[in-house]
């Protein structure tokens, strides 16, 4: 069996997530049989309570790639969009964006509110 991810625009993508940072992966240690934990360090926080730049985050998603693991390669970084599941942050393969992607669409979605705010105010 293979990752299998459906299409979904970056937008979508973003506007669906808790949280939307980019990282450097530091560290990943099983956490069960077909569970691992994936820490990273957070370079930018685009969505997120409670993320702050600098710290450590903690991820959960699968052991292998086959289930859609998130990507393993050390000191690398990677744009995530995270859902937040019983208290911790998870993500997987089909949410993983280039870090300049990330800035580019969630620097578009702030320029779209501000002119649909801007749009609104001249509307009253």
């Amino acid at each position: 069996m293979a990752c299998s991810c459906a299409p979904q625009a970056p937008a979508e993508s973003l506007r669906e997530a808790d949280a939307a940072i980019v990282g450097r992966l530091v560290s990943v240690s099983p956490h069960g049989r077909l569970m691992a934990e994936y820490r990273y360090e957070v370079l930018r926080v685009y969505r997120g309570t409670g993320i702050e730049r600098g710290a450590t985050l903690a991820v959960r998603s699968a052991r292998r790639g086959a289930a859609c693991a998130l990507p393993r390669r050390l000191e690398r970084s990677y744009g995530l969009f995270l859902l937040r599941y019983n208290g911790g942050w998870h993500g997987g393969l089909c949410r993983v964006i280039s870090p300049r992607r990330l800035a580019q669409t969630a620097q578009n979605q702030a320029l779209a509110a501000a002119d649909s705010g801007a749009g609104l105010r001249c509307l009253l």
